[in-house]
């Protein structure tokens, strides 16, 4: 039989080729006889005609693999009849999908067969298909390729291949690879063309365990964003998805801007270095110039870019030739979530997880690291890292600088030193502002935090630090300080709260360093004793069946026709079949209010936007949100993820986000960024809003994000809600005039801010007004760089009483935060900046006139509120850093920190 069935595929030459590679061997097909039992009846009796399968040669590799499996490889030649048609000359699809649940089985029971001849009998097994999902598009190009993901189940990615060994159906098992591809980047000067979407197998990356995964990521199809080229766009974004495998890397990946690099959750991919990768990094964020050592881009101006759900394994570098897995200088709207860093556990080892030097950031969760001189090497102006775990690194994390830094859920055992920030203290200046650690554990190190802070410390607000519900297990030295004494004893104790630095309760300075008494932590904030923290979902347990998408459903994503009525119905149809509503990436155009009700899900493919537009959003006296989460008194909750909002044109009685819903926790909303402004299809860029204007088409929002009173259990992750002070499409980045009115307004009860940043509105940036039980952190601002032309007073907007707006004399700008009436506001961490007066820096700069780094004359304002406490509160550009019920508490001179001005503790009304 198998001879016949040579001789006669023989003749057709592009199947003569295979089978006369000799890295094939013709194999019985076993399912082409039916057994006793009646198995294989349907493969070797119903399809054994001369419509259906007139022919079916196995061929497998002629070399057997090292380790468990014989085979890792099976092809399938074919020669089909007709009977099998579901359309004119065209394969059902559904014969497709036996075909790729067939040859599965085969490559199963071939190695079962080897494995049986080398151990016996006892080591036979029955199988079945668990799963297979189909994908009908042009996918990867390999033959099937299995992945043990545990003992009890073996992962495969099969293909049908057409003669010119091209794919026509592939199975994969996560929802994104199969839904994604309907994609349009609606303003790239090539939408047809541009493909938003990018398995990177469909690039040639192969994801074997002996093959060469380098150059395959082409992240330059399309003419995209490249580093050195353009510093921002917002035209070419791209989600590069790594399907599960093991990918050799010999040459660092670049990444490109508004890049997603995402694997699959369901069994994380591997990057394996190259024992010869020379590069600052396996992944490079923002690469160094070989001619001048200029990087790639401006880091703070490094936006909406994510890493997710990878295993970097770097054992093979040698220890004492440099390696490091993400190098990540990063800004807002950008995360790292669930990936795995794995080096060498050498004493010599040079390497480091993640090297971050530079950025406007960040957020990163979820991490798992192990081995290195460094888990992390890290500085930025400010960050928000949970849930870290850190383990047999010489010292887990270097805090290399920084103005303030949220720690929350760090784990970090077997290092020699948990966490170092004593950088700057041998040239007796500190280069670490501040640092916040809570609700962690640190297990079996010497030292937990190695530090240099003293009351004579310069500058003298440098090197706070504050320890909140951090569990000590054998570490005999909780606080290091300078020349190796013991600040704070160790052992196996839990640290309640403990800090260093400058505090204000409310009056001060006052330079302290010891066990102190913190605010109360509201029940309802907290799980387990810890703040409440959700991770992002993902949906990697469910199907493309839990799924319907936006596109699919009648909205267009084009960011020219009225997709109002489409998207809502696709909202509405999500919720009514309990399924998760997948927008693709575009901009869905709306001309009125979208309802969010409870219930929905949402996920957006890397940032598409719902783009507010027309006369309903032009009344200022009478605002309309964009997005409205739940209805006023409405219980429930949402989940929405990777979207953008942003209004088109002049819309000054826009609310770009309005929730409402009453939950008591597990409604949130991660990486949802509001972008007004400065970007293509907004019609508010250079041309239309250039530095200096006042222009009505320029007034673009009432107020960006508003948490209402009859909300409750808001949970909001890596939130940048930001009015464009540039053109993120220009490549020179120029500065552009473009007017809102009010940031976010919190008045609701139980709220959580992880790593929010909101920016240059023109009344305030937060403002909580009758707010209660607020956990925040870290969050941070900037004031419009306008001003003060016009200045708070004589801004675009006026002042409404209904939204308890502040009252402004001449000259004033727009408060950082402003909190009213407000109980339980608890702030751990947050940069408050004011770098411009009238778009010059002058004002903020190290040689500003006199010494005096002075833009505006107050930013935080506390008015008749309660049970107030801020760890770590840094500013710029602020004369007066603290003011009371009309009273300045605390003046920027003597606060000076790492170009901030830093204070440790504040402390009102507790």
């Amino acid at each position: 039989m198998i001879e016949a069935d040579i001789l006669r595929l023989s003749a057709i030459p592009w199947a003569a080729k295979l089978i006369n590679d000799k890295r094939w061997t013709p194999t019985k097909s076993s399912n082409r006889s039916a057994k006793p039992t009646g198995e294989d009846s349907f493969f070797a009796e119903t399809l054994d005609t001369g419509r259906t399968i007139r022919t079916m040669l196995t061929l497998r590799p002629s070399k057997e693999e090292q380790g468990d499996l014989a085979y890792k490889e099976l092809l399938v030649i074919l020669e089909l009849g007709d009977g099998l048609n579901g359309y004119p000359q065209v394969l059902h699809g559904g014969f497709a999908a036996t075909l790729l649940d067939e040859t599965c089985g085969g490559l199963i029971q071939l190695n079962v067969f080897e494995r049986v001849k080398k151990l016996g009998s006892q080591h036979a097994m029955n199988y079945l298909t668990a799963y297979l999902n189909t994908v009908y598009k042009k996918p990867e190009t390999l033959p099937p390729f299995p992945r043990f993901a545990d003992a009890a189940t073996t992962n495969f990615d099969p293909v049908v291949l057409d003669e010119k060994l091209q794919p026509r159906a592939a199975a994969d098992g996560y929802w994104l690879n199969d839904l994604s591809g309907k994609g349009i980047a609606p303003f790239n000067p090539n939408p047809a063309g541009y493909k938003v979407f990018r398995n990177v197998k469909d690039y040639g990356a192969k994801g074997e365990l002996l093959a060469v995964s380098t150059d395959v990521w082409l992240t330059l199809d399309g003419n995209r964003c490249g580093p050195f080229v353009c510093d921002s766009s917002t035209d070419s974004p791209a989600v590069v998805y790594i399907p599960s495998g093991t990918y050799f890397i010999q040459k660092p990946i670049i990444f490109y801007y508004m890049t997603q690099l995402i694997g699959n959750p369901r069994e994380l991919p591997v990057f394996k270095a190259s024992a010869t990768l020379d590069a600052l990094a396996l992944i490079d964020g923002s690469p160094y110039s070989n001619q001048d050592g200029s990087p790639g881009w401006t880091s703070t101006n490094l936006f909406m870019r994510q890493i997710r759900n990878l295993v970097i394994d770097g054992t093979a570098r040698d220890p004492t030739l440099g390696f490091q897995a993400i190098h990540w200088p990063a800004s807002q709207a950008t995360t790292i979530q669930n990936v795995k860093i794995r080096m060498t556990q050498a004493s010599n080892s040079v390497h480091a997880g993640i090297f971050v030097e530079n950025g406007s950031g960040g957020h990163m969760a979820d991490l798992d690291i192990e081995g290195g001189l460094y888990g992390m090497n890290i500085g930025n102006q400010q960050f928000t890292m949970r849930n870290v775990k850190i383990s047999k690194a010489v010292i887990g994390i270097s805090q290399i600088w920084d103005w303030g830094w949220l720690y929350s859920g760090l784990s970090i055992s077997d290092c020699g030193t948990a966490f170092s920030m004593t950088n700057g203290a041998s040239a007796g200046k500190l280069e670490v502002g501040s640092v916040v650690i809570i609700d962690s554990e640190i297990t079996n190190c010497p030292t937990f935090v190695d530090q240099a802070w003293t009351l004579s410390t310069s500058p003298t607000g440098a090197g706070q630090l504050t320890i909140q519900n951090v569990k000590l297990n054998n570490v005999p030295v909780a606080v290091k300080g300078p020349n190796g004494a013991t600040v704070l004893a160790g052992g196996s104790i839990t640290i309640d709260t403990w800090g260093q630095g400058n505090r204000y309760t409310p009056n001060g300075p006052q330079k302290f360093q010891g066990i102190f008494t913190a605010a109360a932590r509201p029940a309802g904030l907290l799980d387990n004793g810890k703040f409440y923290s959700k991770s992002k979902p993902q949906y990697e347990t469910l199907t493309t069946n839990n799924f319907v998408s936006a596109r699919s459903l009648g909205a267009t994503g084009n960011g020219n026709t009225d997709d109002t009525q489409a998207v809502q119905n696709a909202i509405n149809a999500a919720v009514s079949q309990n399924k998760v509503l997948f927008f693709e990436h575009g901009v869905y155009k709306v001309t009125n209010t979208i309802d969010f009700p409870p219930g929905l899900r949402a996920v957006g493919e890397t940032f598409p936007a719902i783009m507010g537009s027309g006369s309903a959003f032009a009344d200022q006296n009478n605002p309309r949100p964009v997005v409205r989460i739940g209805q006023p008194g409405q219980s429930g909750s949402i989940e929405w993820s990777d979207m953008l909002v942003q209004t088109q044109g002049g819309t000054p009685g826009a609310k770009l986000i309005e929730y409402n819903l009453r939950t008591s926790r597990g409604s949130g909303i991660w990486d949802v960024h509001t972008r007004v402004g400065g970007a293509k299809g907004t019609n508010q860029q250079v041309a239309q809003c250039p530095v200096g204007s006042v222009n009505p088409q320029c007034f673009a929002a009432h107020t960006n994000v508003h948490i209402t009173s009859s909300a409750s259990g808001a949970y909001f992750e890596n939130n940048w809600f930001w009015t464009a002070d540039h053109d993120l499409d220009d490549w020179n980045s120029t500065r552009v005039s473009i007017f809102t009115g009010r940031g976010l307004l919190v008045e609701g009860r139980g709220t959580w801010l992880w790593a929010n940043g909101v920016e240059h509105h023109a009344f305030y940036q937060y403002q909580f007004n009758k707010a209660s039980d607020v956990f925040a952190g870290f969050i941070q601002t900037e004031t419009p760089y306008y001003q003060p032309t016009p200045d708070a007073l004589s801004s675009p907007y006026t002042r409404q009483a209904a939204y308890n707006d502040p009252v402004f004399t001449a000259g004033q700008r727009a408060w950082g935060l402003r909190a009213v009436d407000t109980t339980n506001l608890l702030v751990y961490g947050g940069g408050l900046y004011s770098f411009f007066i009238d778009y010059s820096t002058a004002c903020s700069s190290a040689d500003a006139p006199g010494g005096k780094r002075i833009c505006q004359n107050q930013i935080l304002s506390l008015e008749g509120t309660t049970s107030f406490q801020a760890f770590a509160l840094s500013e710029v550009g602020v004369e007066q850093m603290l003011t009371i019920n009309g009273q300045d508490k605390a003046i920027w001179s003597d606060n000076l920190s790492v170009y901030s001005n830093t204070i440790g503790l504040i402390q009102s009304g507790i």
